[in-house]
Order: structure tokens, then sequence, then C-alpha cells
């Protein structure tokens, strides 16, 4: 088929060829999908609006502009993103962890994108001498389209932003013992959750070289690590940090800036406080900053479960 053909007569599912349809609708939305993501795509690591808003919308709309049958659009979204989602994948451009959590976003473009379509397409039918034209138009403008928008959105998506997290855990021990725990961790286990099991950095160790102020602590993950340095050494009640360098693969978007822990006592018990301020490049951080959020929570409390467990057994 031509490309004449193809937009001068979008494929319908009563065509006859569901199969070629399918291929013809798969191949559009895995073109804008796919090329679009190389079109926008930042080198900083920076990702926002455009990226998972805009992007999937164009797609959506696209595909449904040159396909007709809500089966066969929803089924030729469906397999573009798959593809989509397995090229990112295989070329480790993008992580598990962050494709899911931004699956929300995708879907809800890819959905107002193919409703918008259709309507255009339906507007266009009547006006067959000139569809051609249009559709071919639109599909010209919109990687335009996108280019310029990706384009207005740079500087405020380059804009860093700063979020701290925090955490306590109460525990049946001195505060002098909860400090000889969190200063240097042999070995850290315990059960991960689906978080961890998809590709969330796993902590194993943290070891301390020397002691005080400027002391070098260091935190191995599963694949890479974390270098902190100490801004504040204050046994047993304060131990600050300073993140010098981090090699915590799949996570470009994001970075951390400094962490610490405080240990005070409450109705005779210790109470472990565990900050961390990370810097995102994600947006709208309306959408991320929660999703971030549960991110650095799951890691605090997979050091806690480790840190309880091994102060419960010193007794």
């Amino acid at each position: 088929m031509s490309d004449n053909k193809l937009v001068s007569s979008p494929v319908q599912d009563n065509d006859g060829n569901f199969l070629k349809a399918i291929l013809i609708g798969t191949t559009i939305a895995v073109a804008f999908g796919l090329g679009g993501f190389f079109l926008v795509r930042d080198v900083s690591g920076s990702m926002g609006t455009v990226l998972f808003v805009l992007l999937p919308l164009v797609t959506g709309f696209a595909t449904a502009l040159m396909i007709r049958g809500r089966k066969l659009i929803l089924g030729s979204l469906l397999m573009g993103a798959i593809i989509c989602t397995g090229a990112l994948l295989a070329t480790k451009m993008e992580g598990l962890v962050c494709v899911l959590m931004s699956s929300p976003l995708i879907a809800v473009g890819l959905t107002v994108g193919a409703l918008l379509g259709s309507v255009i397409r339906r507007g266009l039918s009547g006006k067959s001498e000139h569809q051609k034209l249009l559709s071919s138009l639109l599909l010209f403008v919109m990687p335009l389209f996108l280019m310029g928008a990706n384009n207005a959105e740079e500087r405020s998506r380059r804009t860093l932003r700063e979020q701290t997290v925090e955490n306590k855990l109460v525990v049946n021990a001195s505060p002098e013992a909860a400090w000889n725990q969190l200063i240097s961790i042999e070995h850290v286990s315990g059960s991960k959750g689906l978080l961890m099991r998809i590709g969330l950095p796993v902590p194993v160790r943290c070891t301390m070289e020397g002691t005080g102020v400027g002391a070098k602590r260091t935190c191995y993950f599963e694949s890479g690590h974390i270098e902190e340095r100490i801004t504040e050494w204050k046994p047993p009640a304060s131990l600050k940090m300073e993140i010098t360098d981090f090699d915590v693969p799949g996570r470009p978007w994001l970075s951390f800036k400094d962490a610490s822990y405080e240990i005070a006592q409450e109705n005779g018990k210790t109470v472990i406080t565990r900050k961390t301020t990370i810097i995102s490049r994600l947006s709208p951080a309306v959408y991320w900053r929660p999703l971030e959020k549960i991110g650095v929570e799951t890691e605090h409390e997979y050091l806690f479960d480790e840190i309880k467990r091994r102060l419960d057994g010193a007794k």
C-alpha cells in the first residue's frame, strides 16, 4: 500500500485484513513512540512533561488518525508500547522501575491522543478531497510540534528539584548500640520489596574509613556504590554525611545530595531518624515526587530492618 493510499483511506477493522491493519498501526505507533523518544531525549538525564505526556499523546493521535476501529487502535498502541519498552530495556536506556512508574502517565497520554485522533479523523471523513492533504500535513507537523515543545520546556526541565525523605525506627536498645550499628554495616540482607525485585538498588554493606568529620563512608549495592564524607560526628546522637560520589546504574535522572542519622531517647526507647536528600530531574513534580519518596523510603526500610534485627539479636 502506498503512503498516499494509506493517508487517504484510514485502515479499519472491517477491511478484511485485520493483521495487516494491526501491522500498519503498530508501525505508526513505534515510529512515533520510539522515534519521538530519541527526538526529545535530553542528554542531561532530565525528563519532563513532553516525554511522559505529550509524546504519548502525539503517538496515540497519529495512530488513531490512520487506523479506524477501537480494537485496532488499542491493539496497535499496545503492541507499539511493548516494542518500544522492550527496545529501551534491551539497550539499557531505561530501567524497569522507571518504565513501570511512568506507565500511568503514558497510558493517559496515549488514551487522550487516540480520542483526539479519532475525533479529527471522523471530522475529515466527510471531506475526502482534502483528507489526504490534511492528514499528511498533520503527520508532518506533529514531530515539529514535539521539537518546539521540547525546546520550550528545556529550561524548566533542567531545573534541579530537591526532596528530603525522612523515616524513623524505634528500637529497644541504647543510643550507643544503635550508633555502633549505623556507622558500619558488614552485611545487609532481608526481604526485598517489589521495587527492589524489579530494579531498585539493593544495599549490601556499608564501610567506614576513619572516624570523625572528614571520614569516608561507602555504601555498596548489588550494582554500584555511594561514597559519603562525614560532615557532623556527634556520637551517639548525630551523624551527617554529604554524598561525594555515586555509581548507581539505571537512574541518570536521580542523584543524591546528603544523608543523616539522628539518635534520641524517647519514653525509654531509642528513636533513629534517617534523612536522605535527593536531586531529581523528573517532571511533572506533582506526579514524580510521591513515587520518588516511595523509592527512598523503600531503601530506608530495608536498612532499618537489618539494623533492628542486629540490635534485637545483640540483647
